[in-house]
């Protein structure tokens, strides 16, 4: 069995009071989710969370490295792939840059409609919630 390791972020904004969430559909899935990738030799999980999301969406958040959550599911490919997110703020001097060669599309949603563009069982619904209620409470 293949094991994969990837990091990646959940990156939020506050849009006329509401907060949201970029996700990103997948050139090679099409499937919804947060920009992430694969770790290269030697690198962190919060070094490769801060390139992958500069390289696939084009941007350079505030990470908040105390909120960190971990997924573990299995690919359509059979690989078995964990996923260190990691909780960033959006900075709203910089635009949205989707990777053509990952990315098909980028969008902000709310985390009550996060249910309808993921997978199910792989936790992205939860990591929303997680992430929401974090970001009250540093409020």
């Amino acid at each position: 069995m293949i094991h994969e390791h990837s990091a990646g972020s959940i990156i939020y904004r506050k849009n006329n009071g509401q907060l949201e969430f970029l996700i990103v559909k997948s050139v090679l899935h099409h499937s919804w989710g947060f920009p992430k990738g694969h770790l290269e030799p030697g690198e962190t999980e919060k070094e490769a969370a801060q390139r992958e999301v500069a390289e696939e969406v084009g941007l350079h958040p505030k990470f908040d490295f105390n909120f960190q959550r971990q997924t573990e599911y299995h690919t359509e490919e059979g690989t078995i792939k964990k996923v260190d997110f990691f909780l960033s703020e959006y900075n709203p001097d910089q635009a949205v840059v989707d990777q053509k060669e990952e990315i098909l599309n980028s969008k902000w949603i709310t985390a009550s409609e996060g249910p309808a563009y993921f997978v199910k069982g792989r936790g992205l619904e939860q990591m929303l919630l997680d992430a929401t209620e974090y970001l009250k409470k540093q409020a």
